[in-house]
């Protein structure tokens, strides 16, 4: 079974969107047990993250909502 790429497309966007939910829960439950006097967390995952994320889900919503061929 060959998946189009836009069906393709659709999966990567919902896994990455749950991946990076699940990711920032268990980083949550981590800052959340350093003790108060700890030094603050440069958190640099958020760079590479969140601009992935957005990036799938616009290209998604503009493959949903774009123009129709």
């Amino acid at each position: 079974m060959i998946l189009k790429p836009k069906i393709l497309l659709y999966i990567i966007t919902i896994v990455v969107v749950i991946a990076a939910i699940i990711w920032e829960v268990y980083m949550q439950k981590m800052i959340a047990t350093l003790p108060e006097n700890a030094e603050p967390i440069m958190r640099s995952d958020l760079f590479v993250i969140w601009p992935v994320v957005i990036t799938l889900v616009s290209v998604s919503l503009f493959r949903i909502f774009g123009k129709k061929e």
